[in-house]
């Protein structure tokens, strides 16, 4: 393999470093040519100020952006490097799906100023191998596949679209993606139980494999200066991509006073939240932080917590994510609420009440370290990425 390009909802250079992150350095370390298209990039874009849709990224990647990967291997001198790219296009607002047909839609979200063929003959010609992420990238993957038919099509669903606050249009663009995709790669059994149960004949037309996604352990037993915000005491910390349930937290800050409870999350709460939170003496809110910075944070807090909207979990059950495996990893007391009840069988606390949460908190508090039944060891990123690059490699196409 020569040539690969990851379609991905991030841009490289993020605050939500996600596994396609990993994939990608580990690919482009092995000296294969590596893309990293982002995407959506709609044009209405152009006038937000959001990290992933702002002016300044998007006219930035729609030229492309090489960055320097430095290998990690002490035998590998050489400087590699990934190229970023999008596609801007006429993408509507999802609340426009209620009033427009879906093939309008998905129309304005694959077509742009540009041509797309002239795109791909430009930034991604001689690409080997296409790996999709759960995104809406996935509507181009029949045009993909008539400009380059030698070319492998690989499925890696992290957050599967099948659940019910996703738009139907896509939901059927990923269901296309599954049945033509030559290898589906899924995260854990609880993507794979929601595609049996929503995806008809799943396991007699995909061809699907399980591969977790992983952590750089070694990152969370080292220790680190202390963020500023971390040395205040009793801090309860989230760091993630996952809207948190904000009146348990206010709830929670003003029951135990004497703790620090801080969400770092780069989505943006709303202005009405983001105003009663700066009001909060004892809650904080950080826009997100650059992942090289997360085991800092995760290593010096006193509690990691997940707060998760209410009945978050039976609408997009995730499993047990790399959030855990990080404090886990560091050895810190894990609260968490409304997600997935297989956490206890893993050492950590799961709530589903506001007033069980709060308790939990001021139990976990006292814990000081905590050690895990989960077994880390073969969730460890080198490990992974290996695994994904020879299941690349080893799949045959559906030519």
């Amino acid at each position: 393999m020569h040539k690969i390009t990851f379609i991905t909802t991030h841009n490289w250079d993020t605050k939500r470093q996600g596994g396609f992150h990993k994939f990608a350095e580990a690919t482009a370390a092995a000296g294969i040519e590596t893309v990293f298209f982002s995407f959506p990039r709609p044009y209405y874009g152009l006038f937000m100020k959001r990290e992933q849709l702002n002016s300044q990224i998007i006219n930035t990647l729609k030229k492309g952006k090489i960055y320097k990967i430095n290998s990690e291997s002490k035998d590998d001198d050489e400087n590699h490097s990934i190229f970023n790219i999008t596609f801007p296009t006429f993408r509507l607002p999802d609340s426009a799906g209620k009033l427009l047909p879906a093939g309008l839609m998905n129309f304005l979200l694959t077509h742009s100023f540009r041509s797309f063929k002239r795109f791909c003959n430009k930034f991604l010609t001689c690409t080997d191998c296409f790996v999709f992420e759960s995104c809406e990238g996935v509507a181009f993957i029949d045009k993909l596949k008539k400009l380059f038919p030698q070319a492998k099509m690989i499925y890696r669903p992290s957050d599967p679209m099948v659940y019910a606050s996703i738009p139907e249009r896509v939901k059927k663009l990923e269901q296309n993606i599954l049945y033509k995709a030559d290898l589906t790669l899924l995260v854990n059994n609880e993507g794979l139980e929601a595609y049996q149960k929503t995806i008809p004949e799943f396991d007699s037309k995909v061809n699907y494999k399980l591969l977790s996604n992983g952590i750089d352990i070694d990152s969370y037993t080292k220790q680190y200066p202390v963020p500023e915000l971390l040395q205040k005491q009793n801090t309860i910390l989230y760091v993630g991509a996952w809207e948190v349930e904000w009146p348990l937290l206010f709830q929670a800050a003003q029951t135990n006073p004497e703790y620090n409870y801080i969400v770092v999350c780069p989505n943006y709460p709303s202005a009405e939240i983001q105003k009663q939170a700066e009001q909060t003496a004892n809650l904080f809110y950080v826009p997100g932080i650059k992942p090289t910075e997360v085991p800092a944070w995760i290593t010096n807090c006193t509690v990691v917590m997940v707060p998760y909207v209410t009945d978050f979990y039976k609408d997009r059950p995730l499993g047990i994510t790399a959030k855990y495996y990080q404090a886990m990893a560091a050895h810190k007391p894990i609260v968490a609420y409304c997600d997935t009840p297989k956490l206890k069988d893993a050492g950590a606390v799961v709530t589903y009440t506001y007033e069980d949460f709060i308790k939990a908190i001021q139990e976990a508090v006292k814990t000081g370290s905590k050690n895990y039944t989960f077994n880390l060891e073969n969730r460890r990123w080198d490990n992974i990425t290996k695994t994904f690059m020879e299941l690349v490699e080893n799949t045959p196409d559906k030519r």
